[in-house]
C-alpha cells in the first residue's frame, strides 16, 4: 500500500482533525514504517511538525489512529531542527521497499536476505527519500537510501553488527548513526541528510518505533558476539601460559 494512504488516513480521522485545530500551521515532515519479514508485521507512523510549538506529532496508523505525545524537534546533538515539509503524494508504496533492496543487491553481487525493514521518508536536499536500514538475517544491517519519485538506490553499504558493537563511547555512537543513518529517537545531524526523530529516547512511548526496541536487538547481538568471541580469548589466555 502507498505511503499516501496512510497519510490520508491520518487526516481523515478524528484525532488529527482535533489537532490540527490546535495547529492550524503543522505540517507533514515524515513517515515511519516498521516491516518484520519473519513475524509479518507492518507499523506504520506519519509525523507532522508544528511550527508554534517546535514540536513534532506523530500518529500511530493501525486499527484506529493514535496521538503519541508531543517530542521535541531535535538531532542527535541535541540541536534544533526544523525539518522540510513533505508533500502528500509520496510516490512509493511500502511493499516495494525491500524488493527495490533487493534487487540493487543483487546488482552489488550482494546475497543476503532482508529479515526486517525499518524506512524514513522525509524530505533531504528538497525531495523526498526513503532512509532504509534492513536487518540481515546473521547479523548484519544494510543502510539504503531510495529516492522516492523514481525508486532508484541512490546509496547502498552492508554493515555487520559486530562492527557497532566492538566500538564503544562516542566513536561506537558515531559508527551507531553510521549504520542506521539516525534511528529514531535518536537521527544524525540534518546537514548529514538523515530522518528526523520519530520518539525522543527519554519516552519510548510507543514500542515498535521505541528506541529501546532497536537497543534490545543489539542487547541480543552484543551477546551473541560475546558467546562467539570467548573461545577466541581462552585461546588467547593458553598462549599466554606458553
Amino acid at each position: 500500500m502507498k505511503a499516501s494512504h496512510y497519510v490520508n488516513e491520518v487526516r481523515k480521522s478524528q484525532v488529527f482533525k482535533d489537532f490540527i485545530k490546535d495547529n492550524p500551521k503543522a505540517y507533514l515532515c515524515s513517515l515511519f514504517c516498521s516491516k518484520d519479514f519473519i513475524e509479518r508485521k507492518t507499523e506504520i507512523q506519519v509525523d507532522f511538525y508544528s511550527p508554534e510549538k517546535k514540536t513534532i506529532i506523530s500518529f500511530k496508523v493501525g486499527k484506529k489512529i493514535e496521538l503519541i505525545p508531543h517530542k521535541k524537534s531535535e538531532t542527535i546533538l541535541h540541536k534544533k531542527f526544523v525539518p522540510g515539509e513533505l508533500k502528500d503524494n509520496i510516490k512509493m508504496d511500502v511493499e516495494e521497499l525491500r524488493p527495490t533492496l533487493v534487487d540493487e543487491m543483487h546488482n552489488r553481487e550482494m546475497a543476503y536476505e532482508i529479515e526486517k525493514v525499518l524506512a524514513f521518508v522525509n524530505i533531504v536536499d528538497g525531495k523526498p527519500v526513503w532512509n532504509c536500514t534492513g536487518f540481515l538475517k546473521g547479523l548484519g544491517l544494510l543502510q539504503a537510501h531510495v529516492e522516492d519519485s523514481s525508486a532508484s538506490v541512490l546509496f547502498m553499504e552492508k554493515k555487520s553488527l559486530f562492527d557497532m558493537i566492538r566500538f564503544a563511547g562516542p566513536a561506537g555512537q558515531a559508527m551507531q548513526n553510521q549504520l542506521t543513518g539516525g534511528l529514531p529517537g535518536q537521527p544524525a545531524q540534518a546537514s548529514q541528510a538523515q530522518p528526523l526523530n520519530a520518539v525522543p529516547p527519554a519516552q519510548g512511548g510507543i514500542k515498535f518505533i521505541s528506541p529501546q526496541e532497536f537497543a534490545a536487538e543489539l542487547q541480543k547481538a552484543k551477546a551473541a558476539a560475546k558467546q562467539a568471541e570467548k573461545p577466541t580469548k581462552t585461546e588467547k589466555k593458553k598462549d599466554k601460559a606458553k
